[in-house]
């Protein structure tokens, strides 16, 4: 057996070699790409959740046009800039039926309660002060938690090993009520839905927490508001 064969043999080893290398990286990236579609299809279909009960009245609620997991109402013809002040009540927890059975600890409940609490207050109080009684220029805002959907690390930080990406990245869901402070008549109502998407590094980042994404989703509708208030006292 010549020199000149064995060489030859070496490299239709290692050539084989590279091949099923980049046929394997192929099959990875390409799975990562079709979860990637997926979980994006996935958040493009979310639907509102369940009503829980917590708003007196679903009937006025209607499909966002830019958003399909969030129905909202508000009452025609009313004044939202003659509301300066805002009297915030409570957050409170009212789980609709399909999130009945999650038995999460009430002490993370509470703790969640008063992050939403917290994160809406910090986020109006400069240009809307945050009162607690009624008065002429007061708005009322009621609202609950209805549903808390917890990531899993365990199971994030093996697919992120396994495929560069995190599958189960948690949310939660919410509903809302905007009344007059004196005469507590409804003029609004909105409720939500919102699940983790790995878009952005900060997005993996929670993946690793069990609650991120829920903070997340709350901070994000304390966001909303602020945007809503302006866009309202800038008419």
């Amino acid at each position: 057996m010549t020199d000149s064969y064995l060489r030859f043999q070496i490299f239709i080893q290692e050539k084989e070699t590279l091949e099923m290398r980049n046929w394997t990286l192929c099959l990875r990236n390409g799975f990562v790409v079709i979860m990637i579609l997926g979980l994006m299809l996935l958040s493009a279909c979310a639907t509102a959740p369940p009503h829980s009960g917590f708003l007196h009245d679903y009937s006025n609620l209607r499909l966002d046009p830019e958003d399909e997991s969030m129905l909202w109402w508000a009452k025609e013809g009313v004044d939202w800039g003659r509301y300066k002040k805002l009297m915030i009540d409570p957050v409170v927890i009212y789980l609709h039926p399909e999130a009945q059975n999650r038995q999460i600890d009430p002490d993370v409940l509470k703790e969640l309660t008063d992050y939403f609490r917290s994160s809406v207050i910090e986020e109006v109080q400069d240009a809307y002060p945050v009162v607690d009684k009624p008065g002429p220029d007061v708005l009322r805002i009621r609202a609950a938690i209805t549903d808390i959907v917890p990531a899993n690390p365990l199971i994030n930080t093996t697919m992120i090993l396994a495929v560069g990406l995190p599958v189960d990245m948690g949310g939660a869901a919410m509903e809302a009520e905007f009344l007059d402070s004196m005469t507590n008549e409804p003029l609004g109502s909105v409720m939500d839905k919102k699940l983790g998407l790995p878009v952005h590094p900060v997005d993996y980042v929670q993946g690793f927490t069990k609650w991120g994404h829920a903070k997340t989703a709350l901070d994000a509708w304390a966001e909303l508001l602020r945007e809503s208030l302006d866009y309202e006292k800038g008419k």
